[in-house]
């Protein structure tokens, strides 16, 4: 398996399960729960991935840059890999569909298990 294909699918699952526990738990909490109580506090606590996000964002970025070059896919698809860094879940179905894409247009940089 090509370490970058393997960097990808790595980092797009870190990067959606951060996104997601921070936009659907994280900012809830800190936002619309109480003030003072012990969700908001939670909520506090816990932006701090917010900013964990963004780093693992910046390679996920970069690493999908590298293999839109390997693959020469389209510029639009090359922006939807972008971007679903940035909607929570979304980016769950993109890698399904870049991983099945990969496979099915460049073998040899995912081989079958």
């Amino acid at each position: 398996m090509s370490t970058l294909f393997w960097a990808y699918r790595v980092l797009a699952m870190i990067v959606g399960v951060l996104l997601g526990f921070c936009a659907l738990v994280v900012f809830p909490a800190r936002h619309f729960a109480a003030s003072g109580t012990g969700l908001q506090r939670f909520g506090e606590q816990w932006s701090i991935l917010w900013v964990a996000h963004g780093w693992v964002f910046i390679l996920y970025v970069a690493v999908s840059f590298l293999l839109w070059r390997q693959t020469r896919w389209s510029l639009p698809f090359a922006l939807l890999v972008l971007v679903s860094g940035l909607i929570p879940l979304v980016i769950f179905y993109v890698e399904r569909v870049v991983t099945r894409r990969i496979r099915a247009e460049h073998p040899e940089l995912a081989p079958v298990r």
